[in-house]
């Protein structure tokens, strides 16, 4: 029988059968996120240039400047001094930079 996070009674489980249990989904949402991480590096490259997911960077333009184990350093396109520190998953590669090197402001 395939138990449901509805149907299971956390109540009647001993403490070790509930960190056995986060132990398990720890796990594989770990696995996961490496995943994604490694999918979504595997697109980016120094020079692309991206656009990011989120609110605060809505309608900006980056340049992928360093590829970092966790996170990905850019630069903001025509404001050349504000550097962000961006996790890979949230960056979505726009154009390539081959064409227009030059227009960091």
């Amino acid at each position: 029988m395939v138990q449901t996070i509805s149907n299971i009674d956390f109540n009647s489980m001993t403490t070790e059968e509930l960190k056995a249990l986060r132990s398990r989904i720890t796990s594989v949402l770990n696995y996961r996120f490496g995943n994604e991480l490694a999918a979504a590096k595997a697109q980016l490259y120094v020079g692309a240039i991206c656009k990011v997911d989120h609110p605060k960077a809505y309608g900006k333009e980056f340049r992928v400047e360093k590829i970092n184990p966790k996170n990905v350093i850019c630069r903001e396109i025509g404001n050349g001094h504000a550097k962000w520190t961006i996790t890979a998953s949230m960056l979505e590669v726009i154009r390539s930079t081959y064409d227009s090197y030059t227009d960091i402001g």
